[in-house]
């Protein structure tokens, strides 16, 4: 079993980094009492870590949420306290807060239980790999409500296409877990999907950290036909320069 080392200095996330090498860092949104409603504390908390130190170091981060469910997006009531200015900073934080899981370079897991909303549903889309329970209900309800899901929708299209997008937007859909899996929102079912989500962590972390980051910049832009056969080329002949590669080069060599 892991070891965790409690990460201090943060709110509205409880955040621990494993104690060994090329340690995973799991994320427990942690305002159970809200149901881990994504308050103005909690996605500046967000930023600070992965994109720090401890995120850019960590070998996978592991995202999950404390009490009955994963997320239930942005928190209403603080919302419905702001002025416009200060709702549209917040939802362009949210926005960042998306893009940067994408374009990062350690795997980000989500391990889903009980629901996925709003916010809480393109959080979970801005994630690598997405492990849920059959029972967890995805939606995004903003515009049944007088609202409009104000970021995320690029990593949610880039999972279900933007047709599926489209409709999941217009909140007409509350998905289980086997129906999110089949539009693409969900990459394993799992009954316990923090154990599944660490395995895999666990494992990504065990790879070469550039590859694993090249992997990651290749897929966090959109291209297509030959234009993406220079960008995969250009990060082979990168991957290759590095001492994983030589050593495997070597090996390769040895055994002929």
């Amino acid at each position: 079993m892991a070891e965790w080392a409690l990460l201090a200095g943060f709110e509205d996330i409880q955040p621990f980094r494993e104690e060994a090498d090329n340690g995973v860092i799991r994320i427990i949104l942690n305002r159970p009492d809200r149901r881990n409603a994504m308050s103005v504390a909690m996605v500046g908390s967000l930023l600070r870590l992965i994109d720090g130190r401890a995120g850019q170091s960590a070998g996978a981060i592991l995202l999950e949420g404390a009490g009955k469910g994963f997320c239930a997006g942005s928190d209403l009531g603080e919302l419905a306290a702001m002025d416009n200015h200060d709702r549209g900073r917040f939802e362009a934080d949210c926005g960042r807060l998306a893009r940067m899981m994408i374009a990062h370079p350690r795997p980000i897991i989500a391990a889903v239980h009980g629901f996925a909303m709003g916010g809480g549903l393109t959080l979970a889309a801005a994630c690598d790999i997405v492990v849920g329970t059959t029972e967890a209900r995805w939606a995004l309800p903003e515009v049944p409500i007088g609202l409009f899901p104000a970021w995320g929708l690029e990593g949610v299209s880039r999972r279900i296409g933007m047709t599926r997008a489209r409709r999941l937007s217009w909140g007409i859909d509350r998905l289980d877990g086997p129906s999110a899996a089949q539009w693409g929102l969900v990459d394993m079912l799992a009954e316990d999907p923090a154990m599944t989500a660490l395995e895999q962590a666990q494992r990504l972390a065990a790879l070469p950290p550039s590859q694993v980051a090249m992997v990651k910049r290749y897929f966090a832009i959109d291209r297509t036909g030959q234009e993406a056969d220079a960008a995969a080329n250009s990060l082979f002949l990168t991957a290759c320069a590095d001492d994983a590669a030589k050593a495997g080069f070597a090996g390769r060599l040895s055994s002929r």
